[in-house]
């Protein structure tokens, strides 16, 4: 019994050494679970988006150019999601007829170039607006969209949220018309989103949803 008594320091002593050990040992880093890790598979980070740096000149050129690549093409509206053109309809008084063309506008073709923007919204025959202006802001002058007679001044500008073909024409139905283009992360949707002021002081603004076309 006494030799029992006896070892009890001993062992307690043992004890508290293991214990100390495991407390000063260095913790091992829990490895991510496999599902936290596929989250991360599915796509590569954007550390744009997650630091905000200025961009060097390259990189501004190669961003330009993908965001080009991204929006040359043709494009189906969806109807679905894009508003009503009533209101924009009205404080022009368009002509019935070109109002019941309006159902065919829907397709939109872009062509973008270093050297110039491009669209033509598709009707058939004279009924498609073609419209073309160079990237050096100089003004060009085309058809009224409305198709009354006399022309408009337009130029393309770029912006943050994506280019802008902004546009003035006289009276009558007189105004101004900035329409931007604005394309999603995966490239697969456009939104024009259009900005109406008339001389009178009247104001309009709708947007319009378009999908990539497969071919």
């Amino acid at each position: 019994m006494a030799s029992v008594v006896g070892a009890l320091p001993t062992c307690l002593a043992c004890v508290c050494m293991d214990r100390l050990r495991d407390l000063t040992r260095p913790r091992r880093t829990r490895k991510p679970t496999s599902r936290f890790v596929k989250g991360l598979s599915k796509g590569p980070i954007d550390l744009q988006s997650l630091v905000n740096r200025p961009l060097s000149a390259a990189q501004a050129l190669q961003q330009q150019e993908y965001t080009a690549v991204q929006l040359s093409g043709r494009w189906h509206k969806d109807k679905s999601q894009s508003d009503s053109m009533q209101e924009a309809c009205d404080v022009v008084e368009l002509k019935w007829v070109l109002r019941r063309a309006l159902a065919i506008l829907n397709t939109l073709e872009i062509e973008d170039t270093p050297d110039h923007f491009r669209t033509v919204i598709k009707a058939g025959g004279i009924m498609d607006v073609v419209e073309q202006y160079p990237w050096t802001g100089q003004e060009q002058r085309h058809n009224r969209r409305d198709k009354k007679s006399g022309h408009h001044l337009g130029k393309v500008v770029k912006t943050d949220r994506g280019p802008a073909i902004m546009v003035r024409w006289d009276d009558p139905f007189g105004g101004t018309c900035q329409d931007t283009f604005c394309i999603s992360d995966d490239g697969q949707q456009l939104t024009q989103v259009t900005q109406m002021v008339m001389n009178t002081g009247r104001l309009c603004n709708y947007r319009t949803v378009y999908r990539r076309a497969l071919s």
